[in-house]
């Protein structure tokens, strides 16, 4: 419901129309993956199914994010999971841009 609410105000056909706009979202949703939780992953999921996100940026965000077994690592090593994390960041930029750059 919250997202359905928002899609009418913010207007994201506007924004992923142009290149830098979708390259903005996927910074944006690498950066909400890197959030050890699973529930921020499904907003990019839903706008996914509805067709308002292309499938390179839910692949970049589903590249990074873990869900909670994140919070394992953490508790572990925190320098491990930094290590980890930026790694599938670096690589989850490469496919996202690559995957924008071809058209999917």
């Amino acid at each position: 419901m919250f997202i359905q609410i928002g899609l009418e105000y913010i207007h994201l056909e506007s924004i992923i129309s142009d290149s830098i706009g979708k390259v903005f979202i996927l910074l944006l949703a690498i950066l909400i993956g890197i959030i050890p939780q699973s529930g921020p992953h499904l907003i990019f999921i839903f706008l996914f199914i509805n067709g308002i996100l292309p499938f390179s940026i839910v692949l970049a965000n589903s590249i990074v994010q873990e869900g909670h077994s994140g919070l394992l690592l953490i508790a572990e090593s925190r320098k491990h999971f930094t290590w980890i994390k930026f790694i599938k960041i670096i690589i989850a930029l490469v496919i996202g841009l690559s995957g924008l750059f071809l058209g999917f």
